[in-house]
């Protein structure tokens, strides 16, 4: 599937635990009042808490805005400790997104690993919405500080946050840098 050099993938695992982990510090070092603030970030702590079988049944029920009455910064790190627990890319492509999400909302600028980013822009692009896949069809975005990139056509190079920003339709396609 790849064109890239080979080399030994026997480390490689389906469990984000530590990369989850890794954002979610991120996520919880931001200020308490801006946390409290937005109601993705106790979707996510929801999400992240909750096992398959409520999150099944919470699919099924109509949807009403979550609140938590604890300090969500805590809740974060306890959560981010628990590297017991397998994670799937769905839970970091949440944390990741939440996180983007916040931070552009306070404007306040968030460092998140590279390999993150590609991770889940990449698995991101494979189930974008058709919009969004047709303008991949037109269009290779290239993150600029990682090694990765997502479409098909002219090179366009932007941060990796930028690219998964518009990826899950929070922003429209990245500028193109100089």
């Amino acid at each position: 599937m790849s064109q890239r050099p080979r080399h030994d993938e026997s480390g490689v695992t389906g469990d984000w635990a530590q990369r989850l982990a890794a954002v979610l510090d991120v996520l919880a070092a931001m200020p308490r009042a801006e946390l409290s603030s937005h109601d993705d970030v106790a979707r996510l702590v929801w999400r992240l808490r909750a096992n398959r079988r409520a999150r099944s049944g919470a699919r099924l029920r109509r949807r009403e805005p979550l609140s938590l009455s604890d300090d969500q910064g805590a809740v974060l790190r306890s959560i981010a400790a628990d590297t017991e627990r397998r994670r799937p890319l769905g839970d970091l492509a949440a944390a990741v997104i939440t996180t983007l999400d916040v931070a552009s909302a306070t404007r306040r600028p968030v460092e998140l690993d590279p390999v993150t980013l590609g991770a889940v822009g990449v698995a991101r692009a494979l189930s974008a919405p058709l919009p969004i896949r047709a303008v991949l069809a037109g269009v290779t975005l290239v993150a600029t500080d990682g090694d990765w990139s997502v479409g098909r056509g002219p090179q366009q190079q932007s941060a990796g946050a930028d690219i998964v920003r518009f990826l899950y339709g929070r922003t429209g396609l990245p500028s193109a840098l100089s």
